[in-house]
């Protein structure tokens, strides 16, 4: 009698894992809500499985976590990629992959530059007001400034009507190497906007003088502004035109 009544007490410790019904060890849905019993219920509501689904809880978040450390956490192992990075303009186009470099105010300046520019020349009125400032901050900045970077920022002061900057600049181009093309031009172009047209025709006529083909491919920023080049030439030709001072057909 003490053992039927044991078995009856299990039988009745039996729960449904849903809503805590008593359930029998028979029953293959729960009498209250439906759900599918399982054969491995156990009294109390417990399920034998909880643990093993603890278990993959976990191992999914240390998964997550993992992958967050080797996306962010700037470590890589084996042929894991590479965080991408900006890719520099001068290299668009430019063949075989490079490994990449990290970004130095240089190529911050060189970037903001060309935004600028490209703003500016393209009538985005918007977008020239917020480089340009930006870019002559930018060049301004550096410990050093080469030739190349020296016209770039030339340029921006024409673009933003601070030719008293841009002559400066020009002047500094000028001392360093004699007859430097870019500088004959932004000084030519300075001279222009600040009202001073027999100088400007001067810096004019010395940059058609010292133009030659080889001239303008001959040192690397030449290179960098070979498509302007011809341009200033043809602007130069002009200028000296209007002002009787080159012969047309010349």
């Amino acid at each position: 009698m003490n053992k039927k009544r044991d078995v009856k007490q299990g039988a009745q410790q039996l729960r449904c894992p849903s809503c805590g019904a008593a359930t029998d060890a028979s029953d293959s849905f729960c009498r209250e809500c439906g759900r599918t019993l399982a054969s491995d219920a156990k009294t109390n509501g417990g399920v034998s499985g909880l643990k093993g689904l603890r278990a993959f809880g976990l191992a999914v978040i240390a998964l997550a976590a993992i992958y967050a450390i080797l996306q962010y956490g700037g470590r890589t192992s084996g042929n894991q990629e590479q965080p991408s990075r900006p890719i520099p303009i001068a290299d668009v186009g430019g063949g075989a992959a490079a490994a990449p470099q990290p970004v130095t105010p240089r190529m911050t300046a060189d970037q903001l530059f060309n935004d600028a520019m490209t703003a500016y020349e393209g009538g985005d009125s918007a977008g020239a007001a917020m480089f340009l400032p930006l870019a002559i901050t930018a060049y301004e900045q550096l410990a050093q400034l080469d030739l190349d970077g020296r016209y770039h920022l030339a340029l921006l002061h024409l673009a933003v009507n601070q030719p008293e900057a841009a002559l400066a600049d020009a002047e500094i181009m000028l001392d360093e190497v004699q007859n430097h093309l870019l500088g004959l031009t932004a000084a030519a172009r300075a001279h222009d906007v600040l009202g001073h047209e027999d100088q400007a025709a001067q810096y004019f006529q010395l940059f058609l003088d010292a133009y030659t083909p080889d001239a303008a491919a001959s040192r690397p920023e030449y290179i960098d502004h070979g498509r302007g080049l011809p341009a200033r030439r043809e602007l130069a030709r002009a200028y000296l035109q209007e002002r009787g001072l080159l012969p047309d057909g010349s």
